[in-house]
């Protein structure tokens, strides 16, 4: 695949800011995100997008944006229970992580000297992904590949194609809401909180006819039509066109980028399926009720990727964070015309050491004789994503 980049629009990122400032309160940004906004709209006009996805210490990396090669390739802070009292020793010394961290750098040195084990390691999430995908009856994973635009520095190549375990982390995000819908029925999507667009760039390439209304605050906006514009540029209706558009025009196929204060406009649809993740919690319970009564109303089925327990306070942070956290009280609050039908732990591709497989091995044997193809897959675990919380609803 040809490297390419994504262009700078720096007009375009002050249209979108303009506008912003001047919407109902309700739909300003809230405290998690204003809290740093000057500093993304700073390295957005200093540095542009140029290979924004290998770009260390970035802002960008906040909304999913980044690609990195990960820190934690070989994980030890996920260990077998075999050293839970070397935990509890660890968790009480105040320089745990940086000590980690050092002996975690050593251990990648070392096992990236074995190429065809660090190799396996590598495609872990590749593996997990073609496994969870098969499970689910989704579209397998073989039938697209990542876009390398703003050149990515994490990249996994396999059969001819290439991936990023970000957007693997998408795909295993659809993967499991074909557990309960046929995409092949859906022909709408809308959804709030697009971050950098890679939600829809897996979904757009399985499913070309389908048609997505994307709402999300600036800057984030902005990266997400210049990112998914240098992927489909045939398909993207720009901000520049949707910002006076009153009544959604529906085209098989296109994406429409919108700002979040736009979102009333979906009173004229019939969405197939609403799409919110790790957004929702990131705002106010009433900023949250505002949006689901039209959801509420307007929508077949719901997808809600959260942390139900709420994130972190800002006076816990001291500054950033929520003012008030929203929790699965008001997903339930807000979406009375639905029913809940499946709410289950985040799976998401993770790097692992090999003594997991060890000793899940000799717990339980069984299971991983059913997973003998890719032993080290079925100890994949959102381990650092405890708190996530896939969700799936149904409109009564």
């Amino acid at each position: 695949m040809v490297l390419k980049q994504v262009a700078d629009n720096p007009d375009l990122l002050r249209l979108m800011l303009a506008d912003s400032g001047s919407v109902p309160e309700i739909y300003r940004t809230t405290n998690y995100w204003a809290y740093n906004s000057d500093k993304f709209i700073t390295e957005l006009l200093e540095k542009g997008l140029k290979d924004f996805r290998r770009r260390r210490k970035s802002k960008l990396r906040s909304f999913g944006a980044t690609d990195l090669s990960p820190e934690w390739m070989i994980d030890l802070r996920d260990r077998p229970p075999i050293f839970s009292v070397i935990d509890i020793v660890m968790n009480k010394l105040p320089f745990r992580l940086p000590l980690l961290t050092f002996l975690n750098q050593i251990i990648k040195r070392t096992i990236s000297l074995f190429p065809s084990y660090y190799q396996y390691v590598k495609n872990s999430p590749y593996l997990l992904s073609k496994i969870e995908g098969e499970k689910s009856g989704a579209q397998p994973v073989d039938e697209f590949e990542a876009s390398l635009v703003g050149n990515p520095e994490e990249v996994i190549e396999i059969n001819g194609k290439v991936y990023t375990p970000s957007i693997l982390n998408y795909y295993l995000r659809y993967a499991y809401c074909t557990r309960f819908i046929n995409f092949n029925d859906i022909s709408i999507i809308v959804e709030l909180g697009s971050g950098c667009g890679k939600q829809v760039e897996v979904i757009r390439k399985l499913y070309p006819e389908i048609c997505f209304f994307i709402f999300d605050i600036p800057p984030q906006l902005y990266v997400c039509e210049q990112y998914l514009s240098s992927i489909f540029p045939e398909s993207v209706v720009s901000y520049k066109q949707t910002r006076d558009m009153n009544i959604p025009q529906i085209e098989k196929g296109k994406i429409y980028i919108f700002g979040n204060w736009k979102f009333p406009i979906i009173e004229n649809l019939n969405i197939d399926l609403f799409w919110n993740a790790a957004s929702f919690q990131e705002m106010e319970p009433d900023v949250v009720a505002n949006y689901l009564k039209y959801v509420n109303t307007q929508a077949k089925y719901v997808y809600l990727y959260e942390r139900m327990d709420g994130k972190e306070l800002a006076s816990e942070l001291k500054g950033g964070g929520v003012l008030q956290k929203t929790t699965i009280k008001e997903y339930i609050n807000g979406l009375n015309n639905f029913i809940l039908i499946d709410i289950s732990r985040a799976i998401r591709p993770k790097y692992k050491f090999a003594v997991n497989t060890f000793f899940k091995k000799r717990r339980n044997s069984n299971t991983v004789k059913a997973y003998s193809k890719y032993p080290s897959v079925k100890m994949q675990k959102a381990i650092s994503t405890k708190n996530y919380r896939e969700s799936f609803w149904i409109h009564v």
